[in-house]
């Protein structure tokens, strides 16, 4: 690296109203270098980065690429001078294709006379630099999500950005996806090309970074090498006190009744002659790479869509749930990996969210019963040590990890018996992680609520899983116990 900074942001501040989201934060990036920033939750993290690419622009302070003075106005201006993001939430067109979103605004040819051989050329090169096993010319609507994900970073590739702002983007990505990604940037820093890098996961910050800057409550905490970045310091950093310790201990599970029964369940092109049990109280977790068929089983258990064959009984009883109400009547919830898109109502509050499946039990003659709907919100909030300000306030004002715990008390409401949660901790910091994951475990044991719980991090699943069922390509590879699981294990199983 140069002594010359590519990119350097001096003296940032960012004020929305009353709040201060940045303070005064300066920092640099130099060329073929990974600097990554860590935070928790509000630490200010995307802020900054929204900043740095042109879609906010700072109350205070300087940005300057190659030493001048810039001001962007917005992510084009930025891109005109080298800078691209890959963003956290997904921003496709849906409806096109993956090649027509990859390069959406600089197809080949003219505007009236588009080239779409050779449109489709360049995006499949920019596309297959990130992933090799996606169709550049399937529609964005038949791809899950991780894919979606993947083909974001293409399209930010496909700038040719000099800089290239990487938020949180193996949260959705599973161990083969992540690796691959890890090694198109360290290709593209090796041609001298930057990156600023956003993630919770730690390890792969410290694998992959030149240098690991801290924001906590907006200020610039401190700025250190991969050499002394332990998980033990970086969380330090980052929430002004040590890590919460996690793993639980081994359970067995063996002598508790079955709650949920699967046997030789099938649907077309996704998944084939899946069978297992839940027990009562008892964490199933399921592993497998994109497209093992695990989102797929999920929806199909919850009645979102139907099963070609196979077998299904809840508490003893067959079941064959026609819809998701179906499933909900019965006990049976699934909480999808999309938390902002289909887990939340943005419009309304803290309240409202967590009780509306049960509205009916606080309807009064014409009006409901608020107080009544209040405290008992209230009572389940203190039971998953909820942080909120008021129960009146959006649910989008709190943080990522407080969302999830509300969505889990709206369902505690419902007496539910079987939780399937689907990726509940992704782009949730490391503390914030460990409540969500005490907080499960403890319902199992208080209230019996047995959970499968789907994760791409193998590290979640190891600690605080009873079982884990590794899926691959639509089949069931094997269910471990806990105590003879590794890492290295699932991973061989998730591959075969």
């Amino acid at each position: 690296m140069t002594d010359q900074p590519l990119f350097e942001a001096r003296n940032i501040t960012k004020t929305f109203g009353p709040v201060r989201a940045l303070n005064d934060v300066s920092l640099t990036l130099f060329p073929g270098e990974v600097h990554s920033i860590i935070g928790e939750n509000g630490a200010g993290k995307s802020t900054l980065m929204n900043i740095v690419c042109g879609r906010l622009r700072p109350t205070e302070g300087q940005l300057f690429v190659n030493g001048a003075e810039v001001q962007f106005h917005s992510p084009l201006e930025a891109q005109t001078h080298g800078i691209a993001i890959a963003p956290q939430e997904i921003n496709l067109v849906p409806h096109l294709s993956v090649a027509e979103n990859i390069l959406l605004g600089a197809q080949r040819g003219r505007a009236a006379a588009i080239d779409w051989k050779a449109t489709v050329r360049d995006a499949t090169h920019y596309l297959h630099e990130v992933d090799n096993s996606i169709d550049p010319r399937a529609r964005v609507t038949s791809l899950s999500k991780a894919q979606q994900q993947l083909v974001q970073i293409a399209r930010a590739a496909a700038t040719q950005a000099r800089i290239i702002i990487f938020d949180e983007p193996t949260a959705m990505l599973t161990y083969r996806e992540t690796e691959m990604l890890m090694d198109y940037i360290r290709r593209i820093t090796a041609e001298g090309r930057s990156a600023f890098y956003i993630s919770h996961r730690l390890d792969e910050v410290r694998d992959l970074s030149h240098r690991i800057t801290a924001l906590r409550d907006g200020v610039h905490v401190g700025c250190i090498g991969p050499e002394e970045a332990t998980r033990e310091k970086m969380v330090t950093m980052m929430a002004g006190r040590p890590a919460k310790v996690g793993g639980h201990s081994l359970r067995d599970m063996s002598d508790r009744p079955t709650v949920l029964e699967v046997r030789n369940l099938s649907r077309d092109h996704e998944f084939e002659d899946v069978s297992f049990d839940l027990r009562e109280g008892e964490i199933l977790g399921v592993s497998g790479l994109i497209g093992s068929g695990r989102t797929e089983l999920a929806k199909c258990l919850f009645g979102a869509t139907r099963a070609r064959s196979g077998a299904v009984r809840l508490d003893g009883k067959d079941v064959a749930f026609h819809a998701p109400i179906d499933a909900i009547q019965a006990g049976l919830i699934y909480l999808p990996e999309e938390r902002k898109q289909e887990g939340i109502f943005p419009l309304l509050s803290i309240a409202e969210n967590t009780a509306l499946p049960t509205i009916d039990r606080f309807g009064g003659l014409l009006t409901i019963r608020n107080r009544e709907m209040m405290e008992e919100v209230g009572k389940l909030a203190a039971q998953l040590k909820a942080k909120f300000n008021s129960l009146r306030d959006p649910i989008t004002s709190l943080s990522g990890g407080n969302q999830q715990k509300f969505i889990i008390a709206r369902w505690l409401m419902r007496d539910a018996r079987v939780l399937i949660m689907d990726e509940p901790t992704r782009g949730i910091d490391v503390n914030a992680k460990l409540e969500i994951q005490t907080v499960l475990r403890r319902l199992t044991e208080e209230r019996g609520l047995s959970i499968i719980l789907i994760s791409s991090e193998m590290e979640e699943l190891l600690d605080v899983a009873d079982r884990i069922l590794v899926m691959h390509e639509g089949e069931l590879k094997g269910i471990v116990d806990r105590r003879d699981a590794t890492q290295e294990g699932l991973l061989e199983l998730a591959m075969s």
